[in-house]
């Protein structure tokens, strides 16, 4: 099973290598420099669709995802039935988000536009949950890329004919997003068909198949709910709690951007995790090789680029947006040391919430992440009106950590995980000398070739250590699956 998970891993992580970043530094960076506050404004109507989110979804994608990487008839006899239960929620939806954002005076175009993008995205995603489900891991990794890849194709062309607005930039995700789904469509039509009629007795258009499927899948939908809103709650209470929220707001997501794009790095092996989990629970096998390998990929990874964006935040937050003076710069890097922190703890939930999920420990999940909102409330109550924007951030640091550290306890009581001291001393020690060689790198006049030699140095160091060991790297790509 490692072997699976590295091989698909670093699949995944070359396409979202080549693809990802193009997006994130070429063309979401241009639409921000180019558009201004409008930006802002984008972005607050872009949070409010993403708060909603989980009524499109109720927990279906993880909930499908889970039972078919366990039983792929489940597939088949499940399919027709989740796609109406889609359509259905997606109705409701789009009723209640608009009627919100009319009642909110937000722009009511971009807001339909924005809509029809997630409910389009919802049924991209449920379809990959069937393809990842079914093992076909390589595919998965494909379809997670190719809506950036058309965009960028879509935005480019936008760019070099001058037609770039905030309008022309929903409807190219909006266009991106509808290519991938007919893909996505077809391939799932493939594995549908390869399935023989007789193994799935119940697969019917009748809808007396939905309310059980909704009522399984209502955990799910709370824990989702509950964690989308404790991470999307800081623009929306900035909006209500600051007069000038576009400016707040537009500094935020500068950098909530940029922890989106690093987070679904980590998401991918949420992604690759949870069927093999499933599978591995299943079956009784041991949990912990594949959970340490996992965790501790993750772990190098996020410590090395939080350090990185803590310690380069003011030459980073420059070199990639425009600014209208030194002050606005500052206070925007302040903002993005936080929040980039924030993705070391979100690393962690990603290998332990996907354990508990893979677990159906939905209880202590649902209880986890209700402190993490609640705790979220409260800080950014108290911490908005005084330090605005950089006191947003700051709750989310705090709260993913407390949520990460609540999900390894739990896993740590079901499954006797236990941090070696020799091992906590070795990122200790990795920690250190990464400080230590910034303020060797930090002289260097290139913010580029210092953040390439400290990244170089963050992998060799890993290596010296021998925190990651790549002869068992190796072993996991020659070897049969374990």
């Amino acid at each position: 099973m490692k072997r699976v998970f590295v091989k698909n891993l670093l699949l995944l992580q070359l396409l979202n290598l080549i693809i990802k970043p193009v997006w994130l530094l070429l063309i979401d960076r241009s639409a921000q420099n180019l558009l201004g506050e409008q930006y802002g404004q984008y972005y607050i109507v872009l949070n409010l669709a993403l708060i909603f989110n989980i009524v499109l979804d109720l927990g279906i994608q993880n909930f499908n995802q889970t039972h078919v990487a366990a039983d792929a008839q489940f597939f088949k006899q499940k399919f027709k039935s989740i796609l109406w239960l889609k359509g259905a929620l997606s109705s409701v939806y789009i009723i209640v988000v608009a009627l919100i954002g009319l009642g909110s005076g937000l722009n009511m175009t971009w807001l339909i536009l924005i809509l029809l993008n997630q409910v389009l995205l919802t049924f991209v995603l449920y379809l990959r949950s069937n393809i990842n489900g079914l093992h076909h891991y390589s595919i998965d990794a494909c379809l997670s890329v190719s809506d950036k890849f058309f965009g960028i194709l879509l935005c480019l062309i936008a760019y070099a004919c001058n037609w770039i607005s905030i309008q022309s930039f929903i409807l190219i995700q909006l266009f991106a997003t509808a290519i991938t789904l007919i893909i996505a469509w077809g391939i799932n039509q493939h594995y549908y068909r390869q399935l023989p009629k007789e193994d799935a007795p119940n697969a019917d258009w009748h809808l007396k198949g939905i309310w059980p499927l909704l009522k399984l899948s209502l955990p799910f939908a709370l824990l989702f709910t509950l964690m989308n809103m404790y991470t999307r709650l800081d623009v929306a209470m900035m909006n209500l709690m600051l007069p000038d929220a576009n400016y707040h707001s537009g500094l935020y997501a500068q950098s909530f951007r940029l922890l989106d794009a690093t987070a679904m790095f980590a998401m991918l092996f949420a992604g690759l995790l949870l069927p093999m989990f499933s599978k591995l629970i299943q079956e009784k096998a041991d949990l912990k090789p594949l959970t340490n390998l996992a965790a501790t990929i993750l772990l190098v990874i996020s410590i090395s680029i939080g350090l990185a964006s803590y310690l380069y935040a003011y030459r980073i937050i420059d070199l990639l947006y425009d600014f209208k003076s030194i002050d606005q710069a500052i206070e925007s890097s302040e903002v993005f040391k936080n929040i980039l922190l924030s993705f070391i703890p979100m690393s962690v939930t990603f290998v332990f919430s996907t354990l508990l999920t893979a677990q159906k420990d939905l209880y202590h999940l649902n209880v986890f992440a209700s402190i993490a909102l609640v705790l979220n409330v409260v800080l950014n109550a108290c911490f908005i009106p005084i330090w605005q924007s950089w006191g947003a951030s700051l709750a989310t640091l705090i709260t993913q950590s407390v949520f990460a550290l609540l999900c390894y306890w739990r896993c740590k009581q079901l499954f006797g995980f236990k941090i070696k001291i020799a091992e906590g001393l070795k990122f200790a020690v990795f920690v250190v000398v990464l400080v230590g060689l910034f303020v060797v790198l930090k002289g260097i006049a290139s913010t580029f070739i210092s953040l390439a030699l400290f990244g170089v140095s963050a992998i060799l160091l890993c290596l010296a250590l021998k925190i990651i060991h790549p002869q068992q790297v190796f072993y996991f790509l020659k070897s049969k699956a374990q």
